[in-house]
């Protein structure tokens, strides 16, 4: 069945993530607020075992000197700011030689026997490491300067210990220094004599090789070599050989080929020889070189005897006159002349042609011979020079390196030289050290201070006092109050119920507390909670209130809800939906009756049947259906249709329908229930119902899609105790009439609390232990 109209799934999600860190710390800041006198005790016993500690423990004093260490360098500013950069990494080597033993030794001697009093009966090395253990040295970041601290119970030692401490260490650098410069001289010396040696080797190496390479010229690294020049040239002489060769055999190949198959040898010719192409042509296209001028002046005089005669044709002179007829014999003749010569000339360049072709094809392979023959030439004299220059080029890599050598050889023989000249034994190295703070007494202890003893008295304290709160929370886990539970569960708290008088009657109305006293205090919790029902929700029709364990008070409730409903004038039902243990039967004295197990299992319709078995009470608006007779399937009746159509039918007739369900972490019946109402109303004890088994129970009534309204709190007494909320009633004492608790066979203990909506003094509730009720 889906969900009702009104399901909010924010809360179910809520249910489901409730504990999440932010709460679990709201709620430890709560516990520490409701035991703050547990804190306050540790407080108290910790400050007060601090100030014993103060006033009892022996005063220590302490006495500090500074010690600047520099290093001038050995050259340039450069070299003395690196120098000074190295320095700073070596700090903490200086460090550890001021607490080394050979110092704390050397300061142990210098002492004076009234210093001395403290390591009377120690063996040497207990005397060192009581001094090491008092003993603070450290640098100063991004300084050259060391600190030097000594705590003793004397001011006066503690100076005198600083000092001779640092005398001992100036006396073992002193020392170290003469022992080092004499060793380093030494080891200077015997190395530049080395380098020395090696010089003057290199030295001949050097000249034996510019002797044997006469062919290269220039030193250093500006050396070039002869030879490598020649083969350079010689190299594209043989590229331009090869390409010569190349044409050469091209040129004979396609002379061969045009002769062997009769083509014209013109274009040949040109490649070879210009003159004779020049030559073929002019015979190809009929004039001869040797009467080219004749040809040239007969060309000339056809064109002035062709212009004549069209001249004189135009004029007067006809066809047959002497004149036109000599110049047409003269033109003709010309003409004939010289057609005859051009075909005379094609057949002589023919011939030459033909006359030609051995010869070229005998030229072009003279001219393939030659250019072979000098390719051979030039590659074998290529080949000779290139060996030499390989052999040149290798002893000029081996004069290269060995300049280098003797240039680095020369650096270390001049940087030797240059160190040795710098030492002197009878000064202090590079390495400068001078104090700039000198150890004096100083009368105010170091220890015990009072303000670290009172923090750290106030931290334990606090600790715990937060662990001990923290015990007793895991101990007691149950909620403490509304706001707690509201925030825990994402439902708010509708109603607070305390502990209801007893009554006379034990059955029936008389027996429900809102209707034999409406104008008492514990009336009131349930017409606020009937308000905050009616305004908890669009459509609150149909309630179904549970708890989280049997006796929780759900009963009481509901039926002091129901009376509630029905005296605002709003035609209430209310069902026993508890078919395994109907309280809410009892209550009405209706046992043994037919009821909704009846309803359920009847085959008529539900309007006949539920009218048939619904029991009216002598409160009008008030009508109830029991339990009817116990089934042995509960939870199939309640998933029946017959169940819904029950509800359907009844909503049509009642202004309030409330449905009595079981515990909800004993069945799943109140889930069931759940998903056919518009809203759950839980029931807790705070008393009695454990934190993780009301967040269970409200998880368990939203788990089929339930809409989980609020919460009610029952069980709670008007004392100041433990389960105190914070929260009163708002009336006097005399404010309605007293009785004792209502019992009823089969019934849950109902305990109910009123609330008012104005303003109240501040009460908390606890349980009366002597009656083991919850009285106000």
């Amino acid at each position: 069945m889906p969900a009702p109209e009104n399901y909010d799934p924010q809360m179910n999600m809520h249910l489901q993530e409730n504990h999440n860190p932010l709460q679990t710390i709201l709620r430890f800041v709560q516990s520490l607020i409701r035991r703050k006198w547990t804190v306050m005790a540790w407080l108290t016993l910790t400050i007060s075992l601090g100030m014993t500690y103060f006033a009892l423990a022996t005063r220590k004093y302490e006495s500090s000197a500074e010690l600047l260490v520099l290093h001038t360098g050995e050259g340039n500013v450069d070299q003395t700011q690196q120098s000074q950069r190295t320095l700073q990494d070596y700090l903490p080597t200086y460090t550890k030689v001021l607490a080394s033993d050979e110092v704390l030794k050397g300061a142990l001697v210098r002492l004076p026997d009234t210093a001395r009093t403290k390591f009377i009966g120690m063996t040497k090395h207990q005397a060192i490491e009581k001094l090491r253990s008092n003993l603070t040295v450290n640098s100063t970041r991004q300084t050259n300067l060391l600190q030097v601290k000594y705590c003793s119970e004397s001011p006066e030692v503690a100076s005198l210990i600083v000092t001779e401490i640092l005398n001992s260490y100036f006396q073992f650098m002193h020392e170290m220094h003469e022992s080092s410069s004499g060793e380093l001289l030494e080891t200077l010396t015997t190395e530049r004599d080395n380098i020395q040696k090696q010089i003057f080797e290199k030295q001949a190496e050097l000249l034996n090789l510019q002797r044997d390479s006469d062919s290269l010229i220039g030193t250093g690294d500006n050396v070039m070599s002869v030879v490598n020049e020649r083969v350079i040239e010689l190299n594209r002489a043989l590229a331009k050989a090869q390409q010569d060769s190349i044409q050469a055999q091209s040129h004979y190949t396609a002379v061969e080929q045009a002769i062997r198959n009769g083509e014209s040898l013109q274009q040949l010719m040109n490649q070879s020889n210009q003159t004779l192409a020049n030559e073929l042509m002019k015979l190809s296209a009929g004039v001869d070189s040797r009467d080219s001028y004749a040809y040239a002046r007969l060309q000339q005089q056809l064109i002035e005897d062709e212009a004549s005669l069209r001249d004189k044709l135009n004029g007067k002179l006809g066809p047959n006159h002497p004149e036109i007829l000599e110049l047409k014999e003269r033109v003709k003749a010309a003409r004939d002349w010289m057609n005859g010569r051009g075909q005379q000339a094609t057949q002589d360049s023919k011939q030459l042609t033909h006359d030609m072709g051995p010869q070229m094809l005998e030229m072009a392979k003279q001219r393939y011979q030659h250019a072979v023959t000098l390719e051979q030439d030039i590659y074998q004299r290529f080949m000779q020079e290139k060996q030499v220059a390989s052999q040149m080029n290798q002893r000029l890599m081996m004069l290269q390196l060995v300049e280098r050598d003797l240039s680095r050889l020369q650096n270390d023989y001049d940087m030797m030289r240059d160190r040795i000249n710098t030492i002197d034994l009878n000064k202090q190295s590079s390495l400068r050290t001078r104090i700039t703070k000198h150890a004096e007494p100083n009368r105010i202890p170091v220890t015990p201070k009072l303000t670290s003893t009172l923090m750290l008295s106030i931290f334990a304290g606090l600790f715990l006092g937060a662990t001990t709160v923290l015990l007793l929370d895991l101990l007691d886990d149950r909620f403490h109050s509304p706001d707690e539970l509201k925030r825990e569960l994402g439902a708010p708290v509708m109603a607070m119920v305390r502990s209801l008088p007893a009554l006379p009657h034990t059955h029936g109305l008389e027996s429900i507390f809102t209707y034999s006293k409406p104008n008492s205090v514990e009336t009131e919790a349930f017409r606020t909670l009937r308000t905050s029902i009616e305004f908890a929700c669009e459509n609150h029709q149909r309630i179904s209130i549970t708890s989280t364990q049997p006796s929780d008070g759900k009963t009481t409730v509901i039926s002091n809800t129901a009376v509630a409903f029905a005296q605002a004038g709003k035609k209430t039902l209310v069902i026993d939906g508890d078919m395994r243990r109907p309280g809410l039967t009892a209550v009405f004295a209706l046992k043994g009756q037919a009821g909704l197990s009846t309803i359920l299992r009847d085959t008529a319709s539900i309007e006949e049947s539920a009218l048939k078995h619904i029991t009216k009470t002598r409160l009008e608006n008030l009508d109830v259906i029991s339990a009817g007779p116990r089934p042995s399937n509960p939870v199939e009746l309640l998933t029946s249709e017959r169940f819904e159509e029950l509800i359907g039918w009844a909503e049509g007739v009642y202004d309030q329908i409330l449905i009595d369900a079981p515990p909800s972490l004993a069945v799943t019946d109140p889930a069931i229930i759940g998903r056919l109402v518009d809203g759950i109303i839980l029931t807790v004890r705070p008393d009695r119902n454990k934190r993780r088994m009301i967040i269970r129970a409200a998880e368990s009534v939203t788990s089929l899609g339930g809409n989980l309204l609020g919460v009610v709190v029952n069980g709670l007494s008007d004392s100041r105790g433990e389960y105190g909320y914070g929260y009163g009633y708002g009336y006097g004492e005399g404010y309605g009439e007293g009785h004792d608790d209502p019992t009823h066979d089969d019934e849950e203990e109902a305990i109910p609390i009123s609330q008012s909506n104005s303003p109240r003094p501040r009460k908390r509730f606890s349980r009366d232990e002597s009656s083991d009720r919850y009285a106000a």
